[in-house]
């Protein structure tokens, strides 16, 4: 029998090679599984290894430089505001940092920050073993070294390459650094809620004080909000911040950081939050300081670099103007007077004592005392009489005050008038100028030159646009009373100006001084002779004239008021040489007050605020009187006559004086007759003698009626 099949080989079925196929399937299949495998972890390997080979380099972190606030300070360290942006952090030493809550930290987050060597593999397996008993993340497996890396040189990305090579940093930060530089590094660098960055911003955050003043129950709350700094904190949610206070008091007494007994106390020790106090105080002068200080630095120089701003502020000075100026204007609120403003500088060193620049900063931030330009009235007519000694006037210089006009166009005249319209004929300047005289000032000002009254603005210091216009010997221009106080600074420092500044020192947290005011320099801009003319004439402003309400008892006081025509500004400007002080009561709104004048409102207003703010100054004189330089510098100025103004009036005025002559004339006659009367002789001839024997009518008309006299 024929057969192609051996017998010793079996008969393939259907059922084997759908098994065999089956088989290669699940071999390749698996090779693929292999192979992406492998390919993965090449990868990894891979990235691992190229993150690994560009980590950074760990040395670096002695050079770290943390954002740090700045400061706004009294020149007894008092903080007035502090200045930050995303951050605020206030950098802390560790030495500076109690025990007790450095201990805190440690307990509830790496207890055993000393035994690991930057990655504690206990620690992570406690950690675990923790959270799943609590059901909840109660511990952290990360160290703080960890914690410190990961935040310097990490994004938050959550990948096993990152994990890897933050293992690896921790291990040598924890090799090159000592323990007490990390922990100190990582208690100024974590994130405690509300904008707080460090243990020093969190401690004011929530307790209003220094950490180094921290108690052990509030560390210990502060210690438990590190985990969620804003779902844990006790402004939030006070329950779950007392929770984890309780969690860490435990924690410190299981580790031995306190005893049982202290944390039991500790745990009763009743919660007392500061609130989130970060507004300013004294805020019109300490907004000043903040105008200042972003002319010299960028807002982000200002809210990283850690400056330590020193002020020039006097805080008694200040607290009493602040009250002063409140409650006088309350006083005068039925005169329509709303607002104010005061500024006291320091003529010798321009430091500015106080500043008030409204009534109220929670209602108006409009600071007045530097950001209002208001027309300034009379008190502007000393830098004219300054302006004119200068050029040759002196104190007892003559002018006529009287009806004066000045052409202002073709067909336009400007007649300057008095207060009350009345005039005194010719009188000296220092008159002029302690009664206010507003005609005599005009031509003092048209007689040396506008140009020249405004360059003397300038060099005083005033900034703000001077009109060359005569109306601006009135005050018709708009200054600033920090301007104001500023420019009288210079008559009371002898002609000397020193810039005026709210900052006396500028430090850096490494302690290089940034700016120094403490030596300030001043640059003569007037002879003494001229200034010293000026403060002479000024007393007499304050001991007899417009300004006798500015009066300081026992001290020499000179000054001048200013009030518009309009009413709608008052001032009082005067200075001792110790401290030169600006006052303005008016209103924001173009209304007119009542009744107001600079010497009756804000005279009061300076003399109350001086005798607190010299009481601790001695009673300077002014230096005395220098001759006066004798040539002369100014001309007739540019007034017209009268009769070129009103053509009618000097014909009326004429024949007013034709009217006069005339009745003096006949009252002159009538008195030589009463004087010498006069006698008429009897005519001789037969006629009168006729007439006397009574015969004929002719005779009696003519001997009675025409002569009516009597015969002998």
């Amino acid at each position: 029998m024929n057969s192609s099949i051996p017998l010793h080989q079996p008969v393939p079925t259907p059922s084997t090679n759908v098994a065999l196929f089956l088989f290669k399937v699940f071999l390749k299949g698996l090779a693929l599984v292999v192979f992406l495998i492998l390919s993965v972890a090449g990868g990894l390997a891979t990235g691992a290894y190229f993150r690994l080979s560009t980590l950074p380099d760990v040395g670096k972190l002695q050079y770290y430089n943390a954002h740090e606030r700045s400061e706004v300070v009294t020149l007894d360290g008092k903080v007035l505001t502090q200045i930050f942006g995303e951050e605020n952090r206030k950098v802390l030493l560790l030495k500076d940092i109690p025990k007790h809550v450095s201990g805190a930290v440690l307990a509830i987050e790496d207890a055993r920050f000393h035994e690991h060597t930057g990655v504690d593999l206990i620690g992570i397996l406690r950690a675990v073993k923790a959270n799943i008993d609590s059901n909840d993340t109660v511990q952290g497996g990360s160290t703080i070294t960890q914690q410190v890396v990961k935040n310097l040189f990490f994004t938050p990305e959550r990948t096993l390459a990152r994990k890897a090579a933050e293992a690896v940093l921790s291990v040598q930060v924890d090799q090159k650094f000592s323990k007490d530089q990390i922990l100190e590094l990582y208690l100024n660098l974590i994130y405690w809620g509300h904008n707080a960055y460090g243990i020093e911003a969190a401690s004011e955050t929530f307790f209003g004080k220094s950490a180094r003043y921290l108690k052990l129950h509030e560390a210990a709350l502060l210690a438990g909000l590190i985990r969620g700094p804003e779902a844990f904190s006790p402004y939030r949610n006070y329950s779950i911040a007392k929770t984890r206070q309780i969690l860490v008091l435990n924690k410190m007494a299981e580790h031995g950081y306190v005893t049982v007994a202290e944390a039991e106390a500790a745990k009763k020790e009743p919660i007392k939050l500061n609130g989130i106090r970060r507004g300013m105080q004294y805020p019109y002068f300490t907004s000043y300081v903040m105008h200042v200080l972003k002319q010299k630095f960028t807002e982000t120089e200002l809210e990283t670099r850690g400056f330590r701003v020193y002020t020039t502020m006097d805080t008694q000075a200040q607290i009493h103007a602040e009250k002063v100026v409140k409650e006088r204007l309350a006083k005068l609120a039925n005169y329509n007077i709303q607002q104010g403003a005061l500024v006291a500088i320091e003529p010798k060193t321009g430091y500015v004592r106080a500043m008030v620049g409204g009534v109220d900063f929670t209602k108006s931030k409009f600071n007045r005392a530097y950001q209002a330009q208001r027309q300034t009235g009379s008190s502007f007519k000393p830098i004219i009489y300054l302006t004119g000694f200068e050029n040759g006037y002196t104190p007892s210089t003559v002018e006529v005050d009287g009806p004066t006009v000045y052409r202002m166009g073709p067909r336009s005249t400007w007649s300057p008038q008095n207060y009350g319209r009345s005039y005194s004929g010719p009188t000296t300047i220092y008159s002029a100028l302690i009664r206010s005289v507003n005609v005599v000032a005009v031509k003092v000002m048209d007689k040396v030159g506008i140009d020249k009254v405004v360059e003397m603005s300038k060099r005083l210091g005033i900034s703000s646009p001077v009109q060359p216009y005569l109306s601006s010997a009135l005050g018709a221009s708009e200054v600033t009373p920090l301007e104001m106080a500023a420019a009288y600074a210079v008559f009371a420092n002898d002609g000397v100006r020193v810039e005026p500044t709210p900052i006396a020192k500028i430090v850096d947290k490494f302690g290089n001084v940034v700016l120094d005011n403490t030596k300030p320099q001043g640059k003569r801009v007037v002879g003494q002779a001229p200034v010293r003319a000026l403060n002479y004439a000024l007393q007499g402003v304050v001991s007899g004239g417009t300004g006798t309400a500015a009066r300081v008892p026992g001290h020499y006081v000179a000054g001048k008021t200013g009030t518009t025509s309009s009413h709608r500004d008052a001032w009082f400007v005067g200075y001792t040489p110790q401290l030169a002080t600006a006052v303005w009561v008016g209103n924001d709104t173009p209304t007119r007050m009542y009744g107001a004048t600079g010497g009756v409102f804000c005279a009061p207003i300076f003399q109350d605020f001086m005798v607190e703010a010299l009481k601790k100054r001695p009673a300077d004189k002014f230096p005395p009187q220098l001759r006066m330089p004798v040539a002369r510098k100014y001309g007739k100025g540019t007034a017209i006559v009268w009769a070129e103004y009103d053509p009618a009036k000097e014909k009326a005025k004429k024949e007013e004086k034709q009217r006069q002559a005339a009745a003096a004339e006949a009252a002159k006659t009538t008195r030589m007759q009463q004087a010498f009367p006069t006698y008429v002789r009897p005519p001789s001839g037969r006629l009168t003698e006729s007439a006397a024997v009574g015969g004929g009518r002719m005779g009696r008309m003519s001997g009675g009626e025409s002569t009516g006299a009597s015969a002998p």
